[in-house]
This record gives structure tokens, sequence and C-alpha cells, in this order.
């Protein structure tokens, strides 16, 4: 595995233990980003597997860990869960390839745009609908919102600064 792959596996595990940990701390049942109606589980966790080996090392990927196995034998127990499970690994997935440049975003648009899948570009427009939401209402409301705003702000970097005041009264009333 290169460095950077090792440093992209390491900092997903660091980045869930942080929402877990948030999690527990606020008793949280779900910390789900994107919401998955049952009726787009099929497509998304469609689009999900095949972008897992775009954006984790194929040496980290066991039948046993691997993202969409763990998630299939999630979703035989409780379906329910491994909707939110789908919604949070998507918000990961989105975070993880913003910094692609715009030629293989492309790319991979017109991959999915064959398959019938949504494109890359569709999933990055569905989850900022969110944090444009939020933005507007000037409050947030739930630990979804929540977490689609931290993306954002890890995402947009400097650009954000305006969304910090927004996770620090959400994280004081906690």
């Amino acid at each position: 595995m290169s460095a950077i792959g090792r440093e992209r596996f390491f900092l997903l595990a660091i980045w869930m233990f942080e929402r877990l940990t948030l999690r527990q701390r606020r008793g949280a049942v779900s910390i789900t980003v994107m919401r998955i109606d049952p009726t787009e589980y099929a497509r998304l966790r469609s689009w999900f597997s095949h972008m897992v080996p775009k954006v984790f090392p194929s040496d980290l990927l066991t039948p046993d860990t691997h993202p969409v196995a763990v998630l299939d034998r999630m979703a035989v127990k409780t379906p329910a869960k491994a909707r939110s499970g789908l919604g949070m690994a998507i918000s990961d997935v989105v975070e993880f390839t913003s910094d692609w440049p715009a030629t293989k975003v492309a790319a991979c648009d017109n991959e999915f745009s064959q398959f019938g899948l949504p494109t890359l570009s569709e999933v990055r427009a569905r989850f900022s609908k969110l944090v444009q939401r939020v933005v507007r209402r000037g409050h947030i409301k739930s630990d979804d919102e929540f977490y689609a705003l931290r993306n954002a702000v890890e995402q947009q970097g400097a650009d954000a600064v305006s969304l910090w005041p927004l996770l620090d009264a959400y994280e004081a009333q906690s």
C-alpha cells in the first residue's frame, strides 16, 4: 500500500472513531448525513460498491472487511441501520473525493452515467443542498446536519469560515 493509501485509511479510522465518540456522548441513535429512502437503497448501494475501489486501497479490502459486504450483512438483520450506514459511507466518499481534479470527477461521472447510476457530481450536489439549507436557516437542528456541515468545513477549508459558528453553537447546546 502506498503512503497516501495508508494515510487515507488511518484518517478514515480516526474519522469513524470521532463520529462514534460524539454519537455516544450525545446518546444519538443515528448520525447519518445523507438520508437513504428504502426505494433508493439498491441504486445507492450499487453506486457505493462502484466507488469503494476508487477510494479505498485494494489491499485493505478483504471479504470480511469490505464495506459493501459489511453493509450487506447489516441489511439482512436491520435494513434501517444499513440505510443509515450507507448514508454515512456515501458522505465519507464525498469527503474523500473532494480533492479529486475535475478530469477525474468527469471520468467518474461518465462511467457512472453509463451504468445508469447517479454521478459523483449528482451525489455531491445532493450533499451540498443539505448544507445550503442549514446555512439559510442559520442553525443546526440535528446530528445529521452537524456532520454534513462538518464534512463541508473539511472539504472547503478556509472558504468555510462562516460554518464554524454554526458548528460551535450546536456543540454548545448538546
